[in-house]
């Protein structure tokens, strides 16, 4: 009996000492802070590759376009953006949907958000005049209920800075007609750094994320048609807007981060004309052009008379998706489809797959 009370004892003294050890080890590794800017855990969303579609210019094919990129790429796809809807100074939608494009699309399992953008003249009244902003809003979401779209993107450009108090409300009160349909809501956004104020100041990036699913950060044009020539999305400048949209947004589960496929022909004194790859390409052949590469700003270029062009290809496209993958955003937008070099879906599948 004696040597059972011992024994009982040894143990009872062996199980506090494990005791006291397990708690000394909890209370030398504290749990893992949350993210800035990060309330808690936050489920990541499945990663999104959005691939922009623009219909063929009126009297042309219908299979141009955007359309063989979106059937020879679509396994590299989770979902495509077609440039389809026009908000009116009335409230009313204009529309160029195609029905072939739709049913293509579902055919290849790909999701569907749809543009909708400011009609030239219309931003004062959609946004400013909260009858019609309140009628807009009513015939995005019965668009997206009749189509079964997946959800919407909401491209209002060119804004100026007076309207950020309305375009925060038009969100406002657009998100929950989408959330009690449980449908998708995106807003692309102009980036902030080195960007100028009348550009981007209507994009309150803050109270927006509070508002839509993602944002969708056009992180191109850096130089425009209008601009001097220069890479369109120079490197650095392409980080910095990441990290600050990041930032200023509630973390990277937030954000789209756009990916540019086009370049410019800019004529000495002239306005720039969008050029795809292939045309780059070959325009570079037929001049007898080198093409060049900066290394700094990570893009190719050329010149040929009194024209300069820069443009992406798959190595400058490889440099942005390793600060993408450096961010780890939500998803990444392609604007846009048609225009790019084939071989940049090779590297998306490595550098950013989309989740299956």
């Amino acid at each position: 009996m004696r040597y059972l009370k011992t024994i009982t004892i040894l143990l009872l003294l062996i199980l506090v000492a494990v005791a006291a050890a397990a708690a000394g080890g909890c209370m030398k590794k504290p749990a893992p802070k949350p993210l800035p800017g990060t309330p808690g855990a936050v489920t990541k969303p499945p990663r999104m590759v959005i691939g922009y579609y623009e219909n063929p210019w009126p009297g042309t094919p219908e299979k141009t376009g955007s359309f063989p990129s979106m059937k020879t790429f679509a396994k590299s796809m989770s979902a495509v953006g077609p440039f389809w809807y026009k908000a009116t100074p009335s409230g009313t939608l204009e529309t160029k949907e195609s029905q072939q494009v739709y049913d293509t699309a579902r055919s290849l399992g790909l999701k569907m958000y749809p543009l909708v953008t400011n009609k030239t003249g219309s931003t004062d009244a959609v946004l400013g005049d909260p009858a019609i902003r309140s009628k807009a809003i009513g015939n995005i979401v019965k668009i997206v209920q009749e189509r079964n779209y997946d959800g919407i993107n909401i491209d209002f450009e060119l804004l100026p800075p007076k309207h950020r108090d309305n375009l925060t409300a038009f969100m406002a009160e657009l998100y929950p007609k989408m959330k009690a349909i449980n449908k998708t809501l995106i807003i692309s956004v102009f980036p902030k750094v080195d960007v100028a104020e009348d550009v981007s100041g209507a994009y309150n990036y803050a109270e927006l994320a509070k508002n839509a699913d993602f944002l969708q950060i056009m992180l191109y044009d850096k130089h425009w048609e209008t601009s001097e020539p220069g890479a369109i999305a120079p490197l650095g400048w392409y980080e910095k807007n990441l990290q600050y949209a990041i930032d200023n947004s509630g973390g990277a589960h937030k954000i789209i981060a756009g990916v540019g496929a086009y370049g410019y022909d800019w004529q000495k004194g002239g306005k720039g004309d969008t050029i795809t790859y292939a045309n780059a390409i070959v325009k570079a052949e037929q001049k007898g052009a080198k093409i060049m590469y900066d290394e700094t700003a990570q893009a190719p270029h050329f010149t040929y008379g009194d024209h300069e062009v820069w443009f992406e290809d798959k190595r400058s496209t490889a440099a942005k998706l390793d600060i993408v993958a450096k961010y780890n955003p939500a998803g990444i937008a392609v604007w846009r489809l048609g225009q790019e070099q084939p071989e940049i879906w090779q590297l998306i599948d490595q550098k950013f797959p989309k989740q299956q």
